[in-house]
């Protein structure tokens, strides 16, 4: 099965028309689709959202076999042109007598651009959306956005399609946004500053005052009533009903940073004092003088004398071998600069390379 966004114009065909009259059939100018697949029909300006859900029940119709739509078609010239084409018949499965398959919510849930073209449906997340609308933006998303129904700012009538929803007046968010802007007015978001082109003019509008707790048409002041906030912020405004206020939830995200800056600062504290323990326990399993160990002192002395002589890099080898659990924190090269040192200097011989022959007898 595969999922389908399709775009409909009325200027060339009046789908919502053929399907009315075909009792939820309609028959598709296409061979692209296959039996069970899903489409979404996208119904352009001046709705600009996404109408119908349909399933395909037939394919490979011959124009003899079709739906007579002729009526339908608005621009006949394209449906002159087309009947020597295969069609597909498309069943209704459901129809968003609302706008909440709108461009703008398809837009917030993935979806690029305008449908301008038959495209395949891929994206898990816009899928999700497609399949389940109302569930995503009635529990989810409360910046919903209705039509206007006239010039007056009137909010609330409450309306049913798959849940009880609320009416929110497009121009009194457009209002809101001119005269507060686009900033979260509780955490500070900038979705511009943030995410450069694709965030400008990105933001939420909460009501102080909830929709659903008025249940009939009331004057909405937008000075008053509404404010940006970004997505994160709204949903926290909404974890409790009645929503916290924006004090709150400002008060909230400052004991929120108090405590990560205190977490922080107890952190860097700990990891400073463990740094100096570190320090101290690799300080004192550091040896400092060969002198110190008598069985290293006697284990490079006895390497010194063996017959035929030896390497200053056999004695390193030996030694980290023999001693590297008793020392643990020091590094082959702090052998070698111990080393190096005590036996240069009971040698007398301050050049004597690594890989040189020598031998050492003491007096």
């Amino acid at each position: 099965m595969k999922y389908w966004i399709v775009p409909s114009k009325d200027t060339t065909f009046r789908i919502s028309d053929a399907i009315k009259a075909q009792n939820g059939l309609v028959d598709w100018r296409t061979d692209k689709f296959s039996i069970g697949d899903i489409v979404f029909i996208y119904k352009t300006k001046p709705e600009q959202c996404i109408r119908y859900k349909m399933e395909v029940v037939k394919t490979k119709i011959i124009f003899d076999q079709a739906f007579e739509q002729e009526s339908f078609w608005t621009d006949k010239d394209q449906y002159y042109s087309g009947i020597i084409s295969y069609y597909t018949r498309l069943k209704l499965l459901e129809d968003y007598s609302d706008d909440i398959l709108s461009l703008h919510h398809l837009h917030e849930h993935g979806y690029q651009g305008d449908p301008r073209s038959v495209k395949e449906c891929k994206d898990e997340y816009l899928l999700d959306f497609l399949l389940h609308p109302h569930q995503m933006v009635n529990e989810d998303v409360y910046d919903v956005d209705y039509p206007e129904d006239d010039d007056k700012l009137y909010e609330g009538a409450l309306v049913t399609v798959k849940a009880n929803k609320y009416e929110r007046n497009q121009r009194a968010r457009r209002e809101c946004v001119a005269q507060k802007g686009y900033r979260c007015l509780v955490c500070g978001q900038d979705f511009e500053l943030t995410y450069g082109e694709i965030g400008q003019n990105f933001i939420h509008v909460h009501h102080l005052t909830p929709i659903s707790t008025i249940g009939k048409e009331y004057k909405l002041n937008v000075e008053t009533d509404l404010v940006p906030v970004c997505p994160n912020c709204h949903y926290m405004l909404h974890r409790k009903d009645p929503p916290y206020t924006i004090e709150e939830m400002k008060e909230i995200l400052s004991e929120v940073q108090k405590a990560k800056e205190a977490i922080s600062a107890t952190s860097k504290k700990r990891r400073k004092q463990k740094a100096e323990i570190i320090r101290f326990q690799s300080d004192s399993t550091m040896l400092k003088d060969v002198n110190q160990d008598d069985e290293v002192r006697r284990l490079i002395h006895n390497m010194m004398e063996m017959d035929g002589g030896t390497m200053m890099k056999n004695i390193w080898s030996l030694c980290i071998k023999q001693f590297a659990e008793r020392y643990v924190s020091m590094q082959p090269n702090d052998w070698r600069h111990l080393i190096d040192d005590y036996v240069r200097k009971v040698t007398n011989r301050p050049n004597l390379e690594e890989d040189t022959l020598f031998y050492y007898k003491a007096l």
